[in-house]
C-alpha cells in the first residue's frame, strides 16, 4: 500500500516554500523539514486517537464534511478545530518539546499540515474505501514506516505526544473540580472585570475598540504566560472571542455590579476548590487583564493627544476589583 506521506510532501509547492521561507526567515530546506515534521506529528496524533474507542470513527466523520464545506476548501479556522480535537490544551507542550529537541517550530505549519493530511486521507478513502478499523490500520502503518525511516524524530514525536497527553489529563482534572455553572462564573470573571473598566470611563468608539482589542490580546498574552494545563491557562481560552464576550450581556448600566458579584462568587468557589497558588495566580490574571484594558485608550485628551493612560474612574474600578478579589469569605 502506497504511503500517504509522500504525496502530502509533494503537495508543498515551490511558491508555498518561498512564502514560508520569507514569512519565518527560514531557508527552503528548513521549511520542508519543518512541514514534514508537522505532517508526521499529525499522523502520529491521529494514529493514537484512532486507537481509542470510537476515535477512528470520529476521524472518518471528519473525512466526510458537508457538501458546502469540502476538505479542499478547509480554512485555518477548520484546521484550528481539528488541532484542538487532536491535541487539546497539550498542544503547546507538544510544540515546545519538539522545538527544544529538534530546533524546528512546527506551530505555524500545523494548520496547513492538518489540511493536507485530511485531504490525503480523504482521497485514499475514495480510492480504496475503508472502515474505522481500516483507517486505524492505515495510520498505524504510516507511523511505523516513519519510525523506521526517521527513528530519532519519531521518538521525539512520541515523547512530545506523551507530554501533551499528561497536560490534557491535568486540565481535565482541574475542570472536573467545577460544576458547569461554577466553571462559567470563574471563566467569565476576567471578561466582566475588564468590561467594568471599559464602561467606567467611556473612551468613544475608537477607544472602546482599542480596549476590546486589548482585552483579547491580554487574554492571549497572560494566558500563554501560564501553563496551558493550569487554571489560568484554561480560563484564558474560554471566553476569548468577540462573540463569546458579547454574549455575557455586560453594558454601562450593569457592568460594575456584574463584575463585583462575579469576583466575590469566584473567590468563594476557588477558596473551596483550588490551592492557594492557583487562586493567587488567577487573581493576578484578572487584575493584569483589566489593567491592560484600562491602559489601552487614553482618556481626557483630544484626538489621542494628551490625556492619561488610566483615568481616575478606571482606577477606582480597578481598586474595587482588587478589593473584591481580596475579600475573605
Amino acid at each position: 500500500m502506497a504511503s500517504v506521506l509522500d504525496p502530502i510532501m509533494q503537495s508543498l509547492t515551490p511558491a508555498e516554500i518561498k512564502q514560508y521561507a520569507q514569512e519565518f526567515d527560514l531557508d527552503a530546506a528548513r521549511v520542508t523539514d519543518t512541514f514534514g515534521l508537522a505532517v508526521a506529528l499529525i499522523l502520529a496524533a491521529l494514529e493514537k486517537r484512532a486507537a481509542v474507542q470510537d476515535g477512528a470513527a470520529e476521524i472518518l466523520r471528519s473525512l466526510t464534511p458537508p457538501k458546502d464545506k469540502p476538505l479542499d476548501a478547509a480554512s485555518n479556522e477548520t484546521s484550528a478545530v481539528w488541532l484542538n480535537e487532536w491535541f487539546g490544551v497539550g498542544m503547546v507542550k507538544v510544540v515546545n518539546w519538539l522545538q527544544d529537541t529538534t530546533e524546528l517550530n512546527v506551530m505555524p505549519f500545523l494548520p496547513l499540515a492538518a489540511q493536507r493530511v485530511m485531504r490525503a486521507l480523504q482521497e485514499r478513502a475514495q480510492a480504496e474505501p475503508f472502515d474505522a478499523a481500516g483507517l486505524a490500520a492505515l495510520l498505524k502503518s504510516e507511523t511505523d514506516v516513519y519510525a523506521h525511516t526517521h527513528p530519532q524524530l519519531a521518538s521525539e514525536i512520541n515523547a512530545a505526544l506523551a507530554l501533551g497527553e499528561t497536560a490534557n489529563e491535568r486540565a481535565a482534572r482541574i475542570r472536573a473540580q467545577f460544576a458547569d455553572d461554577e466553571w462559567d462564573t470563574v471563566a467569565k470573571t476576567p471578561i466582566l472585570a475588564s468590561y467594568a473598566v471599559m464602561m467606567s470611563a467611556l473612551s468613544g468608539p475608537v477607544g472602546i475598540n482599542k480596549e476590546i482589542d486589548a482585552l483579547l490580546d491580554a487574554l492571549e498574552e497572560f494566558g500563554h504566560q501560564a501553563e496551558p494545563d493550569s487554571l489560568v491557562g484554561l480560563v484564558s481560552h474560554t471566553y476569548n472571542t468577540p462573540d463569546a464576550i458579547t454574549s455575557l450581556g455586560a453594558n454601562r448600566a450593569n457592568a460594575l455590579n456584574l463584575a463585583r458579584d462575579a469576583c466575590l462568587e469566584t473567590l468563594r468557589i476557588l477558596t473551596e476548590k483550588e490551592t492557594y497558588d492557583e487562586k493567587l495566580a488567577y487573581k493576578e490574571f484578572v487584575m493584569n487583564v483589566a489593567t491592560r484594558v484600562a491602559s489601552a485608550a487614553k482618556d481626557g485628551g483630544i484626538l489621542g493627544i494628551g490625556g492619561t493612560p488610566i483615568s481616575s474612574e478606571e482606577q477606582l474600578t480597578l481598586d474595587m476589583l482588587a478589593a473584591a478579589l481580596a475579600y475573605q469569605p
